[in-house]
């Protein structure tokens, strides 16, 4: 299954009700009758009090939303969204200060770096919705390959990041390459999509920003790694499959 997956940003001169309620009552409805498409949820973004060191609150704090749409395999997804892409209807403020990012990712585990852990979903209920995942693009820089950059981040950087206080659950998916074949217009640039999940705010803030653990430095310099990042609870707060 391959899973289409957006970070969101509203443009800054609306109102924030009003851009939710196009998006999840205009836009929603039309890309829901998107061909093959298997599934379709979104989650509002969660804020951040605080940050760490090498962040900011409002880089934190950027995103309004991320959305994922599911296709059985990169032939459906060409199908459904180079193909026979539906009409959309602009908002009614137009589209100038709409910002967002994809990747691309294949459902599955990934690499999981706390064996054990509950898998993505498997919170339900309110400690489901208190449930924090940080979310991150990651994009390995000029100064290095992205070789360079795996065994970095996955032989470094991840090992001491997964002794974070308070780490429920920490995964990670390679970017699902575009076959040859396959036609469109909107490549990833990002290498990585991985997620860190923590009880609630308070567990994050206590083991990313008040014990930050030490960060090794990757041998090819600084930085390590060019990132995007969100906060979302574990239930999305809309599957526009199941809700209509």
């Amino acid at each position: 299954m391959l899973r289409w997956v957006f970070f969101l940003r509203f443009p800054e001169h609306v109102a924030k009700a009003d851009a939710e309620r196009w998006y999840a009552g205009t836009h929603a409805a039309e890309a829901r009758t998107l061909r093959n498409l298997r599934r379709y949820v979104s989650w509002r973004a969660k804020k951040a009090k605080v940050a760490p060191p090498w962040t900011t609150v409002d880089r934190l704090n950027w995103w309004d939303r991320v959305t994922e749409l599911w296709f059985d395999d990169w032939a459906a997804w060409e199908d459904a969204a180079v193909t026979n892409v539906p009409a959309y209807t602009a908002p009614p403020y137009g589209w100038p200060g709409f910002h967002s990012e994809t990747i691309f990712i294949e459902d599955g585990p990934g690499e999981v770096f706390l064996p054990g852990s509950p898998p993505a979903g498997a919170v339900t209920g309110p400690a489901g919705e208190r449930l924090a995942r940080w979310l991150f693009l990651l994009r390995y820089g000029e100064n290095t390959t992205e070789e360079a950059g795996e065994s970095w981040y996955l032989g470094t950087h991840t090992q001491e990041a997964k002794h974070m206080r308070g780490l429920a659950r920490y995964v990670s998916w390679k970017a699902s390459p575009r076959p040859a074949d396959i036609t469109g217009s909107m490549p990833s640039r990002w290498h990585r999509l991985t997620e860190l999940a923590f009880e609630d705010m308070a567990a994050w803030e206590d083991g990313a920003v008040q014990n930050m653990p030490h960060w090794t430095p990757p041998p090819y310099g600084q930085p390590g790694f060019l990132s995007e990042t969100v906060f979302t609870c574990e239930e999305p707060e809309f599957d526009f499959l199941r809700d209509v």
